[in-house]
């Protein structure tokens, strides 16, 4: 089977599996994206045991959800843990999920039942208490823990990649809104009449201009990679350096109003487009135009593994209440 299996990443680097604590509760938390799962298991202490990345399955029957029962055994075997301590899973999902009916739109490729709670089915799986996030959500929550949000009341953290996602914490609890939706911030409207093209609109103005599909269309129509526009930007090509400045300028437009409402002590970048430090840049250098006083923006501390240390960071302070 394709995977990589470490016990040590960072900044929550962890004991050898033999070190593990011989007794009480352990969490697992889950990064479930479309094309990889990141998982790790965790004691009470927040220290990370074991871990584990592999390409998600896809096909029919739902086979992602058997891969995650193999990884909840192989992670407590890695550990050295009974399957019997386990207390808390928590899985950040790319979609919002609705507090109340826990039902999340998710991606047709994992073949779920969309009538059944996923916390619910899994729950039934692995016989213990399952709560399902937001994936930005479990990001920004790994930041305001470990990352950049350390010490402070409020972090946003917000992401620039294929789309565009928005996650809350204030006072060290993750703000989901009354249908999951808060930090939804692909659909800030934009341009002179928001209201002229009511498709592009429910489809989220703001992400169609700073996500990929907003870098490919500025720059050509040829098929262009993000990445072939970053790379061809770093060598000097005008038109690509012209592009970026582009979305960038639009991008700290949402930063800006995030700023505005919310007034968070950080902003923290993130996605494959956000982490990106030239990126970044420009953002703050946008933003610093169009607000009066200063804002401290951050590049992801955490990189790709936000989601992943993020979960299992909100699976120990689920299992922590749940002990309480």
């Amino acid at each position: 089977m394709d995977r990589k299996l470490s016990h040590a990443l960072t900044p929550s680097a962890a004991s050898a599996p033999h070190e593990a604590a011989s007794s009480g509760p352990v969490a697992i938390g889950i990064d479930l994206g479309g094309t990889k799962l990141m998982a790790g298991l965790a004691g009470l202490d927040g220290q990370m045991l074991a871990n584990v990345e592999q390409p998600t399955r896809h096909g029919k029957g739902a086979p992602v959800l058997g891969q995650i029962e193999e990884i909840v055994a192989e992670l407590c075997q890695t550990a050295g843990v009974e399957r019997s301590r386990l207390a808390q899973v928590t899985i950040g999902v790319p979609a919002a999920v609705d507090p109340v009916t826990g039902l999340a739109s998710l991606s047709p490729n994992l073949e779920l039942d969309p009538t059944r709670p996923l916390a619910v089915v899994l729950g039934e799986r692995l016989g213990c208490r399952v709560n399902v996030e937001n994936d930005v959500n479990v990001a920004a929550f790994g930041e305001a823990v470990l990352g950049h949000g350390r010490g402070t009341g409020a972090l946003a953290l917000i992401s620039f990649g294929t789309g565009a996602g928005m996650g809350l914490v204030i006072g060290g609890k993750m703000v989901r809104g009354v249908g999951g939706r808060t930090g939804e911030i692909a659909y800030l409207p934009l341009g002179g009449d928001a209201y002229a093209d009511e498709e592009r609109t429910k489809a989220g103005l703001y992400e169609l201009a700073v996500g990929s599909p907003g870098f490919r269309g500025a720059y050509s129509d040829d098929g262009t990679s993000v990445f072939e526009i970053f790379e061809r930007a770093t060598k000097g090509e005008a038109k690509a350096q012209a592009v970026i400045e582009q979305v960038a300028r639009t991008g700290a437009l949402g930063l800006a109003s995030v700023v505005a409402l919310i007034d968070p002590d950080v902003v923290v970048l993130a996605g494959s487009i956000g982490a990106r430090q030239e990126f970044a840049d420009l953002l703050k250098a946008n933003l610093a135009k169009l607000l009066p006083f200063p804002v401290r923006v951050e590049v992801s501390a955490l990189g790709r593994e936000a989601g992943l240390h993020g979960a299992v960071q909100a699976a120990v302070a689920a299992a922590r209440d749940g002990a309480n």
